[in-house]
């Protein structure tokens, strides 16, 4: 009679080949980046920063290869952009790290009830796989949507001043194109997300693309309302010809009223926030304090 193997081993197994492949790989992709970081150290532009478009990719995979067609990267690369990840390989990488939750999160659950949880039956094994299995597909979305919101705060803080320089430049005798690249050089390594994205811009101008698509293109990398509006302000004022440093002026002193108008509608939200917070946590510990004292006075008056 051939022996049964053991549903907990059969997992752990599975558990563990996954880890060895995972970790194979991970060293394999972190030589090879080291080995392009070797290669090409002191190429990079001024404009180059952790994870741009000119640092080399860390997993050099065609996503072809993982299931993922041109349509779908090109709407991924995008996507990927506007949460802050330039890199070539960003793509792949997040294919990637798709799979590897969707095979070890579910795998590891499961050999985690195995182990801690051994009573419980088929089915509930069963619901608890689908669940980290519906995890695992959420988590990477969720991931980069938070990411990008957080991104579009930070473009938002700093848009003015960048426009406030492009306008210091455009004073100095520098024409838009050269400003917007003097402009761009001018944010700190804190903005360098904004700084790659204007980087892209400036390569994409002199790849021959106009610069009202450029800036369009721009836009829908940032993905704000502020960048789309300076984006038709500027390709109106190249056409019209009208003062552009009259222009980006106003535009500027309009952002940032807009900047103080949300800041005040999130400081005239902040009480109604507080009200549930309050009634539940803080007003029953008051009214303890408060009260303790009288109605230990109470039972002991009242006590025989």
């Amino acid at each position: 009679m051939p022996a049964q193997v053991s549903p907990l081993l059969l997992v752990t197994l599975l558990v563990f080949g996954s880890g060895v492949l995972a970790v194979y790989a991970g060293t394999q992709a972190l030589a090879h980046r080291n080995r392009l970081r070797r290669r090409f150290a002191g190429l990079a532009g001024p404009l180059a920063a952790p994870g741009s478009a000119d640092a080399p990719g860390w997993l050099d995979i065609d996503p072809a290869r993982l299931g993922i067609d041109r349509a779908a990267q090109r709407t991924l690369q995008a996507a990927l952009i506007r949460a802050g990840f330039f890199a070539p390989s960003a793509v792949a990488a997040y294919a990637v790290i798709r799979l590897a939750l969707l095979a070890v999160l579910p795998l590891g659950g499961l050999a985690l009830s195995f182990v801690a949880f051994p009573a419980v039956g088929p089915l509930e094994r069963g619901v608890l796989t689908l669940v980290l299995l519906a995890i695992a597909i959420v988590i990477p979305r969720a991931s980069l949507s938070r990411r990008q919101r957080a991104l579009e705060g930070k473009y938002r803080l700093t848009f003015p001043d960048f426009i406030d320089m492009l306008v210091i430049c455009i004073n100095a005798g520098l024409s838009l194109e050269a400003a917007l690249d003097r402009g761009a050089r001018e944010l700190g390594d804190a903005d360098w997300e904004l700084r790659a994205n204007l980087a892209l811009m400036s390569g994409e101008m002199r790849a021959g693309k106009s610069t009202g698509d450029a800036l369009k293109a721009l836009a829908d990398r940032l993905g704000l309302a502020e960048a789309r509006s300076f984006a038709a302000l500027l390709h109106q004022t190249l056409e019209l010809g009208t003062d552009i440093v009259q222009a980006l002026t106003t535009f500027s002193d309009e952002m940032r009223d807009k900047r103080m108008a949300r800041a005040e509608e999130k400081a005239a939200a902040l009480p109604p926030k507080l009200t549930l917070p309050l009634g539940l946590f803080i007003f029953p510990v008051v009214l303890i304090a408060v009260l303790a004292p009288a109605v230990l006075r109470i039972m002991n008056a009242v006590r025989p």
